[in-house]
């Protein structure tokens, strides 16, 4: 088990892992916007943690996401830059960059992760590194509909070899006539960029070769007859929670499905999806998200569940905001609802991933026993259901 501490003014990301060491590499498709970028975290057969520290990987992959955060928040530049500086350093996530996969044992389990608006492919490490220390594989999507804070990529081979990627800006999209069908056509672009990355797994454990934009230093043979892609997982949160439920509704590659506090607006004309949508679903919502609209199309995913569908399980974790499921709490603390009284962002975070594990575990099942204490001890700050938020 692991626990974050400070070293050398940087401060390491406080999470309690599982029993197995996490690796870590970046996946660039095609020399094209209209490939994939994909950060893969995943079990390795490393041991001890603390000991690969030199290995662990900043959680910043690039000085261009600060322009990018500062145009989410519309904040200058400079003053996002300070914040982080002094309150979290130079923040690590504890992952073995490029180790080798794990290659003992039964297949692994791979889950799917869609961000959610203004964030990115490394911006939810608490959720992936958890998960990859239990076994899975995790592909977190860095999109590019212009959702992310920012992403790039190479237009050309000669590009790569120059080191002179093309970034692309997170999009401002004002409130008006215009703003559903802007989210309409992301969500979409969305939605194929993750059946994009099914169908780059399917390849990669069909031992297919995939070139790597960023160079060949992680063997991505490794994955070859090593992935098990009959219990595909798609997991997202806030828009990316949206963009999980209709790529579930998609594409029948996957099985089951993780929602973590959805921002709904982007369906709101998806009538049906409902019921189309067949596989088991968990919803893990945090208490002051969901006003009036967003509670509403929630609960017409949760509160029935057609006999042809799979069981649906919803909770909320009390004293969190919807911030409280990404990495930003750990790193500068909450920013959202400043008078409430919020959970600690590491038992928010604890509660949050052991919710998810318990229901993977349930499902799909885990290569040893996960340990339920923490939520029995934490129980009085979960509830069966959601909340409509009311200030």
């Amino acid at each position: 088990m692991l626990s974050g501490r400070v070293l050398n003014n940087s401060i390491r990301m406080r999470l309690e892992l599982g029993p197995i060491v996490p690796g870590c590499s970046d996946l660039m498709t095609e020399f094209s916007r209209d490939g994939c970028f994909i950060r893969l975290f995943y079990p390795t057969s490393l041991s001890h943690i603390k000991k690969h520290s030199a290995r662990w990987i900043p959680w910043l992959a690039d000085d261009m996401y600060f322009e990018g955060f500062a145009r989410v928040l519309q904040i200058w530049k400079f003053l996002i830059k300070f914040v982080v500086w002094l309150l979290a350093g130079n923040c690590h996530i504890p992952a073995v960059w490029n180790a080798d996969v794990k290659q003992e044992g039964g297949k692994l389990p791979v889950v799917v992760f869609s961000h959610g608006l203004g964030a990115t492919r490394f911006f939810y490490s608490s959720v992936c590194v958890e998960l990859a220390s239990h076994g899975f594989v995790v592909a977190a999507v860095e999109h590019r509909d212009k959702s992310a804070s920012a992403s790039y990529y190479y237009k050309s081979e000669d590009g790569y070899t120059d080191v002179t990627p093309t970034w692309m800006k997170f999009k401002v999209i004002g409130l008006g006539p215009g703003h559903y069908a802007a989210r309409k056509k992301q969500v979409t672009k969305r939605v194929q960029e993750c059946r994009k990355v099914i169908d780059i797994l399917e390849k990669l454990n069909s031992g297919i070769y995939i070139e790597n934009v960023l160079g060949r230093d992680f063997k991505l043979g490794q994955f070859k007859d090593r992935l098990n892609l009959t219990s595909l997982t798609m997991m997202g949160h806030s828009f990316g929670g949206a963009t999980a439920l209709l790529t579930l509704g998609c594409d029948c590659r996957l099985k089951f499905g993780v929602i973590l506090d959805p921002w709904m607006f982007s369906l709101k004309e998806e009538l049906d999806l409902p019921n189309i949508i067949k596989q088991p679903l968990l919803f893990v919502n945090t208490e002051t998200f969901h006003v009036a609209t967003n509670f509403n199309a929630v609960k017409r995913y949760t509160d029935s569940t057609p006999d042809e569908c799979g069981k649906r399980t919803v909770f909320t974790i009390k004293g969190t905001t919807h911030e409280s499921q990404a990495d930003t709490p750990h790193l500068v603390g909450y920013w959202l609802n400043w008078k409430m009284k919020k959970l600690p962002p590491v038992i928010a975070s604890r509660i949050n991933n052991h919710l998810i594990l318990d229901f993977l575990q349930k499902n799909i099942g885990l290569n040893h026993e996960l340990d339920t204490s923490f939520l029995t001890a934490h129980a009085e700050s979960v509830i069966e259901g959601i909340i409509e938020w009311r200030q």
